[in-house]
């Protein structure tokens, strides 16, 4: 009898957890939609009035956003879980990137955001008060071995990965992901890693083929012992690993196809936050294990 009611007495506190917000469903599953934000955007020629969306970051507290080449850094509340408006829009202008930004990834260890510039050459450090400091340019010719395997477009993305201090870097739908350390060489370009300086997603077995039917690169995340990508069309979101293994894909509906940020904190299970590439939306899609892809890049190794 006092199991029985103990097992009631459970049950019933979870249920009023996810009556109150705080955590989602049990039966939720890897690549399961956690939470769907509405930002404040009618519709417009590019998805939206504040044009084509794409940069997504997470400090441990807030959710933070810009547009393609935006000028300006939205905040918002991380929302419950299920379907909501944004909440507690605080926009701060940048300031020290001419032509704008494109994508950001939260660094912990500095308290910072790592930032393409509008340009989708040029790297930045971001404070969350707006100010843009150039830490390098990539140079085209020398930085981007293989000019993407289809030449590299003007819009990139761009993650922090905390376990080597490092730079993951994306052409959209390119099919090479670039591996870059975080200070400059010797002419102030970028730096490609020594021993990995590049994952390719597009060589058989470890494409894309399976599941997508074609290999590109539209969303990119790092927190931990691997890599999680998005394709622009692709139901699906993959994990490869480092040096270029796929590990595993899971369902993602609906597509992303901006930029990605890890969050383990907000909620019961570990997310992945995707931005919508051409409406006003960004959602958090459950990761395939907990703590996975942690925020911030992950745990700064020792130097």
């Amino acid at each position: 009898m006092y199991r029985y009611l103990t097992t009631l007495a459970v049950v019933a506190l979870a249920m009023c957890q996810i009556a109150a917000g705080r955590v989602p469903p049990a039966r939720f599953i890897a690549g399961d939609l956690i939470a769907e934000i509405t930002l404040p955007d009618s519709p417009g020629p590019f998805g939206g009035t504040r044009g084509i969306a794409k940069a997504i970051g997470f400090d441990g507290r807030y959710l933070y956003y810009a547009e393609y080449a935006g000028m300006i850094l939205h905040r918002i509340n991380v929302p419950p879980p299920g379907a909501s408006l944004a909440a507690g829009l605080v926009d701060t202008p940048i300031l020290g990137a001419p032509s704008g930004i494109m994508a950001i990834s939260y660094d912990a260890s500095r308290d910072a955001f790592w930032a393409v510039g509008g340009d989708g050459l040029s790297i930045y450090l971001l404070t969350k008060a707006g100010q843009a400091t150039l830490i390098y340019g990539i140079d085209p010719l020398n930085d981007r071995p293989g000019n993407c395997k289809q030449g590299c477009g003007p819009e990139a993305k761009i993650n922090y990965d905390g376990a080597d201090d490092t730079i993951w870097y994306a052409p959209d739908v390119s099919m090479r992901i670039y591996h870059y350390q975080t200070s400059p060489d010797a002419l102030g370009t970028a730096q490609l890693v020594a021993a990995t300086p590049f994952v390719d997603v597009d060589v058989p077995p470890n494409d894309m083929y399976i599941p997508c039917g074609y290999s590109q690169v539209s969303g990119l995340a790092v927190g931990g012992a691997n890599l999680y990508i998005t394709v622009a069309g692709c139901p699906y979101y993959l994990e490869f690993t480092k040096t270029g293994i796929k590990a595993g894909y899971y369902p993602e509906q609906p597509s992303a196809a901006g930029d990605l940020e890890c969050d383990n904190l907000s909620y019961s299970v570990s997310v992945i936050w995707a931005r919508d590439g051409w409406n006003p939306y960004i959602r958090a899609y459950q990761q395939p294990a907990p703590n996975a892809c942690i925020f911030g890049g992950g745990p700064r190794a020792a130097p």
